[in-house]
This record gives C-alpha cells, structure tokens and sequence, in this order.
C-alpha cells in the first residue's frame, strides 16, 4: 500500500547514517570521560559534545519535517483514493460489501499515521545498535558475544509471542466490522427499533452484547501480552547488566577498567532496542491494516473510469430506447436471484411516463439501470437513436429523486442558492417559503420532515435543469393537498417546460396525468398504455 521509491530509502539511510554516527560520537565521549581519559576532560570538549548535541537535534528536525511531509502525503493522497473508489464503485457492489468497509478501511488508513515516527526510531535505533554493540566489541569479543546472544534470546522469545498476536489483531478488526454493521442497524433503523422490544433485545444480547464482549476480551489480551512482552525488555537488560557487573569480569574476559563503559553502552541502547520491541506492535497493525486495505482495493477495483466534466457536455435529447434490456441479481439459480428483462422501452422527449408495479416487480431496478447506476447485464440504451451513447452522456441528461432522498450537509452542485431568484421562486411553488426562510445554505441543510426533505430534493434537481426528471415514489411522503397539487399542477407545469418525467408510483387516481403508464410485474413490463384517451381516474382497470 505504502511504496517507497529507491531514492527516498538512499536519502533516509543517508540521515540515519548520519545522525546514528553523530549520537554513537556523544556515547563515545561521555564514556571516556567517565573513564577518566584525560584528552576528554579538556574545557574545548565540552563544546564539542555540545556542538554534537545540537547538530543531531537539528538533523532530527529537518529530517522529521521531509519524512512527515511524505508519510502524510501518501496518508491523504490513499485517503482521497479510497473515497474515489467508493464514488467510482457500482452500486451493486456497495449494496453487496456494506458501507462498513468503506469507514473500518478509513480506520485502518489511519493507523498509518505512525508512520513518519515508526520509520525514523526504527532506523535510528537499528544503526545505533548496530554501532554500540560494535564498540563493544572492540573492547571485548567475547563479553560482546555473551550479550548479544542474551538479547537475541530475548528478541527470539518476543517475536515468537509477536506471530501469535497478529491472528488476534485480524480477529478484532473483523469484529469490528460486524459492529459497524449494528451501528447503521441503530441509525438506519431507529424507528424501527423502538417499535419492537423483541428486536432491541435480540440486538443488543444475541449481536451486539456478544460482539462487544469477544471484541472487548481480545483487545485485553492483545494489550497485555503486548505490555507483557514491553516488560522483557526492561527486565532483560537488568539480567544483562548483572551479567556485565558480576559475572563477566570473574570470569576474566572483561577487564574492570571497561565493565563502566559496558553498562553505559547498554544504558544507553537500551533505549534503541525498547523502541525496536515497542514498535513491533505498530508494525503488526501496521502488516495487518495494510492486508485489509489491500482487500478492500481488490474488492472495489473497476474498470469504470471517473467520469470527468468534459467527457459529458451536453447533449441534445429528443428519445431514449431501451433495447433487450436485461439484469441479474445473484447466479441465476441462487434464491435471492432476480432477473429483469429483457424489457424494451422508448421515451421520447417531453413525455411523461408513470412506471407502476407491486414490490419486487422490477421498477425500482429498471430506474437504477435508466440512470446508470447499475449496469444492464444484456443490451443497451439508444440515445437519440445512437448506440455510442455513454453511461456519463446520459447522466449528464437526468436528475432524480430517489424514494430514499438524501439532503447533503453541503452543497457539492455547479450552482449557488443564495441570492437565487429561482431557487426562491421554487421555494414558495413547493410551499417551503414558510419552513427555509431565506436563501442562506444551512438554512436548506437543516432537518425535514420527510416530504419537505422530499419537496427540497426536487428543487435541488429542478437546478440542475437537466432535460430528464426520475421521480421514484415522490408522493408517497406528501400530505393530499400537496400530492393533488404535484399530480394535477406541477406536471403538468414541467411538462410545458420541455421536461421529460419518469415517475414511479401507486397514485392510480392520477394516471390520467401521464402520457403513458408502464407496469412492470416479475421483472418484465406486462403493460405499456398511452392515456390520451383517458378523460379520469379509473377508467382504465390494472
């Protein structure tokens, strides 16, 4: 996920480097000093220690501010890619995998941001290590060899217990997921919740309660085998220093002169090698959130390139035909399968067209498929007679109002509301003049009943003042007045400004209003009946 160029490795090893031999320079001289050397307890020294110190705080600085730059150049930059990829997804897909994958990958996103301070104490303290124990080795070989293998012991028994914990960081993360999913049952379905004790006690006692008390137990034993394992390092270099101070100078290979210069040098790596066993709990969150984001790029990867502005200028409408029309759900012989089509169907331009039919009858997939939101398994849509019409040319021609409206916290549309005449003009047609009472933004941001959130979805699309208007059970949320009043003044209205409606709905009272009524019943239209001859409601039997 995270890929660093070979030039950006060289400059960081080239920093290390430089900085592990400037702090190595600052352990040499306080040991020597502490050794009594007298060519180190001269006054010029001092500055030089100090000279040290100052030069490896500001290498630290300027290297900090590069490595932190790229590290969350390459955090935001994957942050924008994987909302590109959610935009940019299939519906089908995003109904399939769940919005919960896409908020539990932004978390895993951002555990990356350690990074630049994961990168830089892992090097650092490599090289430092590196160095001392080289030292010690110029001091004595065989003391040096008996501490090394002491701390490989250590290291070995922590990375055994480490490959253990990764499975357990899986496992939570999984658990996770599933309770994202209750937290969108919760705010989804609040209403529903309330309504039935049964259905809050099975959510929270057989889905909830369990999830969060497996969750809560593994996070426990993650953290303590971690805290665990921190604490192995702490009483590890106890063992070793003792090694150091009692047993390897009666055993003869470490002078007493050196033992001073021995406890120092593992004084003070001993910082360095805490830091490489902390770390190693990033690392594995790091091994496993990068696992699941590579899942997630799998799982969302298309072929469908972003729809760019210029690929979609506009177009003139005069018809939109829908030729073998045909859409799968499932494998065909699955249960949950469903076939739409293959259906054809023409719509010319200024027509209104109602689209009638029980639940399941296939209408609300036909709207999908009419607006590109999921992709035709068979056949395809003409417009203005042409096959070479694209998924984005006819988007560029529709706006729609879906049963399940949403109202954006901003507004992400080519136009501005405030001050807008027209904007307020539709305001008092739609009789929300009363309710948003000026033309600021958050005041057309704010909450709404259900069908003034409606009415405002309708003004939002009448802005766009795209040719072709879907409509999908827009009345179904309007008092009587103002469903008579849409049926009877506001079609008719857009239908004199040239607008082309397709509006999905059970209002057989006003199908006289339509030009034509299609029904759809087990994924095929069963009927296609023009009402130009229809003088009122109910003369036509379904």
């Amino acid at each position: 996920m995270f890929n660093i160029s070979p030039k950006k490795l060289v400059y960081l090893f080239i920093y290390a480097l430089a900085n592990t031999i400037l702090s190595f320079g600052i352990v040499y001289i306080i040991n020597n000093a502490l050794a009594g050397e007298k060519a180190f307890l001269k006054d010029y020294m001092g500055m030089v220690f100090l000279v040290l110190v100052v030069y490896t705080y500001l290498l630290n600085i300027v290297f900090q501010k590069h490595l932190n730059k790229f590290s969350f150049k390459l955090l935001y930059d994957n942050e924008k890619k994987v909302f590109a990829k959610i935009l940019n997804s299939p519906l089908v897909k995003l109904e399939k995998l769940g919005p919960q994958r896409f908020f539990s990958t932004v978390e895993d996103l951002r555990v990356f941001s350690l990074l630049p301070f994961t990168v830089t104490h892992t090097i650092n303290s490599i090289l430092m290590i590196l160095l001392c124990l080289i030292y010690m080795f110029f001091l004595s070989v065989v003391s040096a060899s008996v501490v090394i293998g002491i701390i490989a012991l250590v290291v070995v028994c922590y990375f055994i217990v480490m490959n253990t914990m990764s499975k357990e960081i899986e496992s939570l993360r999984e658990y996770n997921d599933d309770y994202y999913r209750y937290v969108d049952d919760v705010i989804k379905g609040f209403k529903e919740l309330k309504l039935s004790f049964f259905r809050r006690e099975n959510l929270m006692n057989r889905f909830l309660i369990p999830n969060r008390d497996t969750s809560e137990k593994l996070d426990y034993k993650v953290t303590y085998v971690f805290l665990s394992i921190n604490l192995i390092s702490q009483y590890g270099l106890y063992v070793v220093i003792a090694v150091t101070l009692f047993v390897l100078p009666e055993m003869g290979v470490l002078d007493r002169a050196d033992v001073i210069a021995y406890v120092v040098i593992i004084l003070f790596i001993s910082g360095p090698i805490n830091n490489i066993i902390n770390l190693q709990q990033t690392y594995t969150r790091f091994m496993v959130a990068d696992k699941r984001i590579k899942k997630f790029n799998e799982d969302f990867d298309n072929d469908l390139p972003l729809t760019h502005h210029e690929e979609i200028s506009a177009t003139v409408f005069s018809s939109l035909d829908c030729k073998d029309i045909a859409f799968n759900y499932g494998q065909g012989t699955d249960e949950n399968s469903f076939n739409l089509g293959p259906l054809n169907l023409t719509i010319q331009q200024g027509e209104t067209v109602f689209v009638v039919g029980g639940n399941g009858s296939g209408k609300s997939t036909f709207i999908n498929i009419l607006t590109g939101l999921y992709q035709a398994t068979e056949g395809n849509i003409l417009l203005n007679g042409k096959k070479e019409a694209t998924e984005g040319a006819l988007q560029n021609l529709i706006t729609a109002v879906f049963t399940d409206n949403h109202i954006f916290s901003h507004n992400y549309e080519n136009y501005d509301i405030e001050e807008n005449e027209e904007y307020a003009k539709l305001l008092e047609t739609l009789e929300l003049d009363h309710v948003v009472k000026d033309t600021k933004e958050e005041s057309a941001r704010r909450k709404f009943s259900k069908g003034q959130s409606k009415r405002m979805s309708l003004i939002f699309a009448l802005l766009e003042k795209k040719p072709i208007l879907v409509l999908d059970e827009w009345a179904a949320d309007q008092d009587p007045h103002f469903r008579k009043f849409f049926y009877e003044v506001l079609i008719p209205r857009l239908k004199q400004q040239g607008k082309t409606i397709i509006a999905v709905t059970h209002d057989d009272a006003y199908f006289h209003i339509a030009d034509r009524v299609v029904k759809f019943d087990y994924g095929q239209i069963v009927k296609d009946v023009s009402t130009k001859h229809l003088q009122k409601a109910g003369s036509m039997i379904w």
